[in-house]
């Protein structure tokens, strides 16, 4: 095996004529075409990186304005429990009071009932008195007669009562 000079030498002005061919015409293009590429994979590695940020501070936001809007709910039910505590209490005295005045009506009705039933017992009892003197004045008296008599009008009113 020997080596031809001649093909290597005409193999390296080859090669070396192709480099400046490349590096003539087709170089610059291939360079701005790797370089237009970079660049796009860059801008675009930002763009994914803004929107991240962009995204993170959205939740960040959204988060925060939850959290907001659970606080405000969590207020208005306390102070709706609050108020519905306060109404309850409310209409518990007010219950009372309408059941006191009740109470207290029934109470005056009642004594008015018993003085009315006594003002009768008074009035009976004093009509039943007058009635038995008569009759004992009326007929000759007899102790015996007369005392049970008596008995027996007293027992009348006693089944009054």
């Amino acid at each position: 095996m020997s080596l031809d000079f001649q093909q290597i030498a005409t193999q390296i002005v080859g090669f070396l004529i192709l480099l400046w061919l490349l590096r003539r015409y087709a170089w610059g293009q291939i360079l701005s075409l790797l370089d237009q590429r970079r660049l796009d994979i860059a801008t675009k590695f930002q763009k994914i990186e803004r929107e991240k940020e962009e995204i993170a501070r959205l939740q960040a936001s959204y988060s925060a304005k939850m959290a907001e809007i659970e606080h405000q709910a969590k207020l208005r039910i306390e102070e709706a429990v609050v108020q519905g505590e306060h109404r309850a209490r409310e209409i518990a005295e007010e219950a009372r009071g309408e059941a006191q005045r009740i109470l207290e009506k029934a109470k005056g009705d009642i004594d008015r009932e018993v003085a009315a039933a006594r003002f009768m017992l008074k009035e009976e009892i004093i009509t039943l008195a007058i009635s038995a003197a008569q009759q004992v004045v009326e007929q000759e008296m007899n102790a015996e007669r007369d005392r049970a008599y008596l008995i027996e009008r007293l027992d009348k009113v006693k089944g009054l009562k």
